[in-house]
């Protein structure tokens, strides 16, 4: 049986998703940057909700190492954009690094941050930072409630020999400073049910996307509910890819297949352990448009509608600058959006 979303869940938030890329393997520069700060102010202006960010370390393309400082710097251009993780890779850092900085950014922001967080998977990132792979789940468990008390103003044990040690600044939200997590298989969507806020949840990236969904709620909602936690409060950010246009196969075969073809080799490439062999590069032709979130503006409105009956997600986040889309049109995206899809959800 299907669970239908109340009525508190039919307005939708839609924010931006950036990883800090905006060329297919091109390095990025102070123009990247600014293009993408530009992006962001406008989207401001436009009513968007809010920017997440994700981050990787040592990729050839640039894909964003740090951020914080990122954030920091939307932070101090876009006064109204809520700002959050998507992801940040937690166990690869050490967790009072990770309390002080989204204080600092959460003051910063006058409580706009939230923190959302993974466990990572890419074998060079945990050479790079020294931190065993195998011990990624370990590190997450003991790192929230570590992050809970330093966001109540307790002493945590970090100083000499285990004595008492401030966490400071408190955060701008203290305790309230909310945890995402982003998880895909059951004992990850229990970890979510049992420690955080709230549930970053992938779609549209299957041959069934929006049953993808569907099917990730479903599990979430079941353990929410072993836990005692109320699901149908439970916040849910639904990450995905949204391009609207009035002609979304032009569009698609220009300019959005082929990066959809780079960033699965790029995480595919990069995502491989040593010894083993490296992914074929796709071809942009092997993707279809209606797996991802590529339409006109109605039929978007539609399909949001509908996966919304079903999962009562209350925001969505999407890649604003797919890899190797021009600045111009990653604007015009953002102004169609703007002006076709976030009135049917107010």
């Amino acid at each position: 049986m299907e669970t239908k979303a109340n009525e508190t869940h039919r307005v939708l938030r839609f924010s931006l998703w950036s990883d800090g890329r905006t060329t297919l393997g091109q390095p990025v520069t102070t123009t990247t940057y600014k293009e993408l700060m530009d992006e962001f102010c406008h989207a401001d202006l436009l009513g968007f909700y809010g920017v997440w960010v994700s981050e990787h370390h040592g990729f050839d393309d640039g894909y964003l190492p740090a951020p914080f400082t990122f954030l920091a710097h939307i932070a101090a251009r876009a006064e109204h954009l809520h700002l959050g993780t998507n992801l940040l890779l937690l166990p690869l850092w050490p967790v009072r690094l990770i309390a002080e900085e989204t204080a600092v950014l959460d003051v910063l922001s006058e409580g706009r941050f939230t923190l959302g967080v993974g466990l990572g998977y890419v074998q060079h990132e945990f050479a790079a930072f020294g931190v065993p792979r195998s011990q990624r789940k370990k590190r997450m468990e003991e790192a929230i409630p570590y992050l809970r008390a330093a966001f109540r103003g307790e002493h945590v044990p970090d100083g000499y020999n285990g004595a008492p040690l401030p966490v400071t600044p408190q955060p701008a939200q203290g305790a309230r400073l909310p945890i995402y997590m982003g998880a895909n298989t059951e004992v990850a969507l229990d970890r979510v049910a049992r420690l955080a806020d709230g549930f970053l949840a992938s779609g549209f990236l299957s041959d069934a996307p929006e049953q993808e969904v569907v099917n990730q709620w479903h599990i979430l909602q079941s353990h929410l509910k072993k836990y005692g936690r109320d699901s149908t409060s439970f916040p849910i950010v639904l990450s995905t890819h949204l391009w609207v246009s009035d002609d979304p196969e032009r569009d698609w075969v220009t300019l959005l297949a082929p990066s959809m073809a780079y960033r699965q080799y790029v995480y595919a490439k990069m995502g491989t352990d040593v010894g083993k062999a490296m992914p074929a590069e796709p071809d942009p032709k092997s993707f279809k448009r209606e797996h991802f979130l590529v339409d006109t503006p109605d039929n978007v409105v539609k399909r949001l509608q509908d996966l919304q009956a079903q999962v009562p997600f209350s925001e969505l986040c999407f890649w604003s600058h797919p890899p190797g889309v021009p600045h111009q049109a990653v604007v015009e995206n953002l102004e169609r959006i703007a002006r076709h899809v976030l009135p049917a959800f107010k």
